[in-house]
């Protein structure tokens, strides 16, 4: 599918890290799926990704540790 922001490739399918800090805490999960243009670098998630992403920085945050690192795990989203 061709990037809708600058219309110079094609997305790919990638995983990527994504961070979040809130209250001074850090949490940071790897290997996160999402599609990328190669040409600009932006950046989609599916749904079922992004949901699932947000309860486990929720999650982590919401813990007694300052700094939370996890690996995302396909299998924890529904199939579509």
């Amino acid at each position: 599918m061709r990037c809708e922001r600058c219309d110079q490739g094609d997305r790919r399918p990638v995983t990527r890290a994504k961070l979040a800090e809130r209250d001074g805490k850090v949490a940071l999960v790897l290997d996160v799926p999402m599609q990328e243009c190669p040409a600009c670098g932006e950046r989609w998630l599916d749904w079922d990704i992004a949901r699932r992403l947000d309860e486990l920085l929720n999650a982590m945050l919401t813990g007694d540790v300052e700094v939370a690192t996890r690996h995302f795990d396909a299998t924890d989203v529904p199939a579509a």
